[in-house]
């Protein structure tokens, strides 16, 4: 059996929750109860942190140390595996009674630490693990129509049925970071007027943050009718949309739906505060200051298409815009037309997890061989013959 002798009370133990069937009354002292195996769980890795999109990214590593506490004088253990599970929990399931359909579950990977019947003296026992979660794995989310959940659990089996086994989960969240400090500049057209729109706003956005797009309208004079558009109010709205491909399990497979779920996370209307400029062919900018620090929770975007899941974010932009007459001979005041109109845009917006110091674990391997550069000069470069070598007289 692999084991590891440490430290029973070393300070980089971690208190993780563990759930313990009830003692015997054999394993009561002082009124007091003993259990005779207890578990503790270490993460010695950094946060999982998924650099890049499910195509470029390398994934994460997990490493940390099981330890296993045998109280008792000695225990005869049947079993102690560790599993990496991934559950996917569907908050509306076709069937609503069947506990199946509700959650998934995928065990990622599996630690026999203990495969034969063995028997434990009373000692300290670490069982140190590791694991590279892949790349197109899916964040832990949290969305209106599916949940998305990492966790460890551990589990001890003794084999006399007088003690009880017992079970550790911790919660293992894993995040998406996709770094990009470039802009996304979208144009739009509005047939079967002359107006188009550009838009310019950052490629990605963080939850509970603030970003600004800036919005430019051109071609707001027509000269040949002597007509010009001005813009009365603009408004914006931020969607989080969720999408579940749901299957049932396999007692009731004949039950998949398509779920859809819209929530708005973030709103505004603004009705002053741009600038136009009517020379030429005339043009309106404005400054949208999108902010998602409401009381709304969001999520990052997801896609899981194993599972036909998937959380998008839209910005919808609306611009009220009337058509009023050039005013002639040096007049003020317009004349509207009686036209009006609303320019609806929509953008897609990548919410994803801020990266902070971190780098992707791939990145912090040492340097290969053909990265050591050319060693310094030997001796025999540096050998200065005797005769070259002035004698000092005292």
């Amino acid at each position: 059996m692999p084991s590891l002798q440490l430290p029973r009370y070393s300070p980089t133990l971690v208190p993780v929750k563990e759930t313990f069937a009830g003692m015997t009354p054999s394993h009561k002292v002082a009124g007091n109860n003993i259990r005779p195996i207890e578990f503790n769980l270490v993460i010695e890795s950094p946060p999982l942190i998924c650099y890049g999109s499910r195509t470029q990214s390398t994934g994460a590593l997990l490493s940390g140390l099981l330890f296993l506490y045998v109280n008792a004088y000695s225990i005869n253990m049947k079993s102690v595996t560790l599993e990496l599970v991934q559950e996917i929990s569907v908050k509306r399931p076709s069937v609503g009674a069947c506990k199946d359909c509700a959650r998934h579950i995928n065990v990622l990977k599996r630690w026999d630490l203990l495969k034969n019947p063995t028997t434990l003296l009373r000692s300290e026992y670490g069982y140190p693990i590791s694991h590279l979660l892949h790349g197109d794995l899916p964040a832990s989310t949290v969305s209106s129509l599916a949940g998305v959940s990492y966790y460890l659990r551990a589990n001890a089996t003794p084999l006399s049925k007088d003690v009880a086994p017992i079970t550790l989960t911790r919660s293992l969240p894993v995040y998406r970071s996709i770094l990009s400090s470039d802009l996304r500049r979208c144009l739009r057209v509005f047939p079967p007027t002359s107006l188009n729109a550009t838009a310019s706003f950052p490629a990605m956005a963080f939850p509970k943050s603030t970003f600004t797009m800036d919005l430019q309208l051109n071609n707001v004079v027509n000269k040949d009718k002597h007509t010009r558009w001005q813009l009365r109010k603009l408004s914006w709205r931020l969607d989080e949309i969720s999408r579940l491909q749901h299957s049932g399990c396999d007692k009731h497979s004949d039950s998949s739906e398509q779920l859809e779920d819209v929530k708005a996370i973030a709103f505004n209307e603004i009705r002053k505060g741009w600038k136009t400029d009517y020379s030429n062919d005339g043009r309106i900018e404005a400054e949208i200051e999108v902010s998602t620090l409401g009381d709304i929770p969001m999520c990052c975007n997801v896609l899981a298409p194993e599972f036909g899941f998937e959380v998008e974010h839209v910005l919808t932009v609306e611009m009220l815009v009337l058509e009023e007459h050039i005013p002639m001979n040096g007049s003020r005041q317009s004349n509207p037309t009686g036209a009006a109109r609303i320019l609806r845009m929509q953008f897609s917006v990548e919410i994803t997890e801020r990266g902070g110091l971190g780098i992707s674990w791939d990145d912090e391997v040492p340097p290969t061989y053909d990265d050591v550069p050319n060693s310094p000069p030997g001796y025999e470069y540096a050998v200065v013959p005797t005769h070259q070598i002035e004698h000092l007289a005292m």
